[in-house]
């Protein structure tokens, strides 16, 4: 499955940009499709570029930088890609990976539920049993630093998520699994927004819970995220979000590690 020419014609990944919100179509039944197949990571590194392609960036202009809005979490979306050519089951013939792009979401189905025969539904997100299907595959994409061996896949697709601009509990991922199926849903974060304008958003609003999380971190520098959720009233999704912005605009930075460091104020 790593050969330029991989036989296994079940070893494929088939994309398609719908247009509209499900397969029967709006004015064009299609915006774009490609079929993917050869070696795994040309089929991985295919399938990304292709949801970028058919993805958009909202920006908006703030006081002091550029604020982006993609409609996914691009580390989530390779996450999701890379999880499902890793555990799919390819005893299963007559079966791809499907990516599903519709305009308020990306659908992502791969063959094969998960190995122990439990319901992703089941399991707490944050603490899923690490189980392989094919051990192979999985440690030469550890090995090329596609993925982690921790079990933490699904909790990093669900934390990108959470980092974007906008993020509310409508868009968080979904997960669901049968006996013999996967489906991972990421939400469309500009459906329907209609303009670059950040959703129900205004700079002085943002810039509040900023300096709300900043005057914490002066006093209190070993604040968790979810210490500072609950000193400054905000969720823990946006303070993760407004602790990424804070970073990329180096108003703080993480000395040590994240379970012993701390937060330092550049003033």
């Amino acid at each position: 499955m790593f050969s330029d020419e991989c036989p296994l014609l079940q070893s494929r990944v088939f994309c398609t940009h719908w247009d509209g919100l499900d397969k029967s179509g709006g004015v064009d039944d299609a915006v774009d499709d490609k079929e993917f197949e050869g070696d795994l990571i040309s089929q991985l590194m295919s399938s990304h570029d292709f949801i970028k392609m058919n993805s958009k960036v909202r920006w908006k202009k703030m006081s002091d930088h550029r604020g982006n809005k993609p409609d996914y979490a691009d580390r989530a979306v390779f996450e999701v890609l890379a999880n499902a050519l890793m555990h799919r089951d390819y005893s299963v013939i007559g079966s791809e990976v499907h990516v599903d792009m519709y305009n308020d979401r990306l659908e992502i189905y791969s063959p094969g539920g998960m190995p122990d025969g439990t319901l992703i539904q089941s399991h707490d997100i944050e603490d899923v049993p690490s189980t392989r299907r094919n051990p192979i595959i999985s440690e030469i994409f550890h090995r090329l630093n596609f993925v982690e061996r921790r079990g933490s896949g699904l909790q990093k697709i669900k934390n990108e998520t959470e980092m974007l601009y906008g993020y509310t509990d409508t868009f968080a991922p979904t997960f669901k699994s049968t006996q013999s199926t996967f489906h991972v849903i990421l939400r469309n974060m500009n459906y329907l927004t209609g303009s670059d304008e950040l959703v129900n958003e205004t700079v002085n609003e943002i810039a509040s819970r900023q300096t709300k999380i900043l005057m914490e971190l002066r006093v209190f520098p070993a604040l968790t995220i979810k210490q500072l959720a609950e000193k400054t009233g905000i969720s823990q999704a946006t303070v993760k979000r407004e602790i990424a912005e804070l970073k990329q605009k180096e108003l703080i930075k993480r000395i040590g590690s994240d379970k012993t460091g701390h937060w330092e104020v550049v003033e």
